[in-house]
């Protein structure tokens, strides 16, 4: 029986009106790089070895954000090495005018909400997995 391996990419709808700044929160706030795009489509990425992990979409169709009734997505959270990172990522949105919750946790995290209401986390990883060990 075939298996997923992990994760390939999340895509998001946002309105067209605000997806050049949505476009612009996830690369230069958050510091995704922007690796190729098209008039209804930018693709980002984190990792240098893959070609995109993160899309955004522009759509002329209404959007519900992170709150909001008939919002799917509760949330995505994306890990950063070090505490450190997650720190500086909090003042960088701080920066920015973005609120920032900072949940008391035993491991570093930062909660917050893009332009377009995509709610997100920054982590870091509460462990690794090594080994071919099967889940469960």
């Amino acid at each position: 029986m075939a298996t997923l391996a992990r994760l390939s990419h999340v895509g998001f709808n946002v309105p067209r009106g605000i997806f050049e700044k949505e476009c612009e929160f996830w690369e230069k706030v958050i510091g995704l790089k922007r690796i190729h795009a098209n008039d209804h489509a930018v693709f980002f990425t984190a990792d240098p070895l893959r070609d995109h992990e993160f899309i955004i979409y522009a759509v002329d169709s209404p959007v519900t954000g992170y709150g909001q009734s008939g919002c799917i997505l509760n949330h995505v959270a994306l890990d950063v090495a070090t505490a450190v990172e997650v720190d500086e990522l909090t003042t960088r949105l701080r920066a920015h005018g973005y609120e920032v919750e900072v949940p008391p946790r035993g491991r570093r995290q930062n909660k917050a909400t893009s332009p377009a209401g995509i709610h997100f986390e920054i982590n870091t990883p509460p462990y690794t997995r090594t080994g071919l060990q099967p889940l469960g």
